[in-house]
């Protein structure tokens, strides 16, 4: 899953959204998705931008006028005083939209130069008035460019994914340790793999199951394993939903740090600061302060991993891993699935059944009845795919 954002991400944040810059633009400057930064917009309290003003008849005219001379949509935004993308859209609500010009002989002989001297591609963009991008299509079209194909995931490298989100390494601590892997090629493998439990949307069922959990007074902990999150996960949510947040059992808050307790933590540095949390009675949160304090959570500052039990035979993750590649598969892909997850096709069979049977409107799947104690689903014993 994507890594938890840095201070210096958000600063970024903070001063791209303060200047107007599209969430486009805010995206690929600090490498997550548009919906990852509006919902980090919102977590930090920044103000939403003013709608988009509407368009007036001058600008629409103005808009077909640059269009009809051949000018981009760079250089019309700026006139306009608007962003690129908005100006790309409306070109085509206007029916004014240019259909790509064809690359000329002229073009491609500067391409085919540029390629066999190892010129600048971007200042070749320029003075064709060009994308960087287009010109490596054009190039890829002309049989000059021919990028690496991208290896596939094996079994070790599979292993060495699970492994690290076990011992709750960064996303970068993996990589470094698998040859010509990058930060962003794990997390999406450990997507692929079901690994990717936390940070995704709360789905009504969730909402309506933290509500009874919190009438019920249950235990923060418990709530969290139950409903497979983080504590902070159920504290944020349960401020956005306006409900008093489950409150936690743990005895350890105020408590002053004994040197028994640094040096368990010394010892076990590399453990995830959950586990570490059940060893010293301490709040995950407070273990991970007292990991920095001690200088032992350098190049784990962002690490996401946490255990997450499986519930219905399927974590989270693996339940989302199955939803999204099952939606338009037959047989050959539930196999490839179950395969990759290490179960066998029937397990798979079995556990998907049983998690939508669970999950249908009306039967709560972590929480009984109103006024009953909430209820953990003991997971089937995994057939693990040999």
């Amino acid at each position: 899953m994507p890594p938890r954002w840095s201070p210096e991400e958000d600063r970024v944040l903070r001063r791209l959204y303060g200047q107007g810059a599209p969430l486009r633009a805010i995206a690929e400057q600090v490498g997550r998705s548009q919906d990852a930064v509006s919902e980090r917009r919102r977590t930090l309290g920044i103000a939403p931008r003013p709608r988009q003003r509407p368009w007036s008849p001058a600008e629409d005219e103005l808009l077909r006028a640059g269009t009809a001379l051949g000018l981009q949509a760079t250089a019309i935004a700026a006139r306009l005083r608007r962003p690129a993308e908005q100006v790309r859209r409306r070109r085509v609500l206007v029916g004014s939209g240019r259909a790509p010009r064809a690359f000329s002989a002229a073009e491609d002989d500067a391409i085919a130069a540029c390629w066999t001297a190892g010129g600048d591609v971007e200042a070749l963009a320029v003075a064709l008035g060009r994308s960087a991008g287009s010109l490596r299509l054009r190039a890829r079209k002309l049989g000059l460019h021919r990028p690496p194909a991208r290896p596939r995931w094996q079994p070790y490298e599979d292993a060495a994914v699970r492994d690290g989100y076990e011992r709750g390494l960064t996303c970068a601590q993996i990589a470094a340790e698998l040859s010509g892997r990058i930060a962003t090629a794990v997390a999406a493998r450990a997507a692929k793999l079901g690994l990717a439990t936390y940070a995704r949307a709360w789905t009504a069922r969730e909402d309506r199951d933290l509500r009874q959990l919190a009438r019920d007074g249950i235990e923060l902990e418990r709530a969290a394993h139950l409903l497979a999150r983080t504590p902070e996960a159920l504290r944020a949510r349960a401020r956005k939903l306006g409900i008093p947040a489950p409150r936690s059992a743990r005895t350890g808050r105020g408590r002053p740090w004994s040197a028994r307790e640094d040096e368990l933590l010394r010892l076990h540095a590399a453990l995830n600061p959950a586990a570490l949390a059940e060893l010293v009675d301490r709040s995950p949160e407070a273990i991970t302060q007292r990991l920095r304090r001690l200088g032992l959570r350098a190049g784990a500052e962002r690490s996401p991993h946490h255990p997450v039990p499986a519930r219905r035979g399927l974590t989270p993750g693996e339940r989302t891993a199955v939803a999204r590649e099952l939606r338009a598969g037959g047989p050959g892909r539930q196999l490839a699935l179950a395969r990759r997850l290490g179960l066998r096709p029937a397990a798979l069979r079995g556990a998907t059944r049983q998690a939508a049977s669970t999950d249908a409107p009306g039967v709560p799947a972590s929480v009984g009845a109103p006024g009953a104690a909430p209820r953990l689903t003991a997971a089937p014993p995994r057939a693990r795919a040999r």
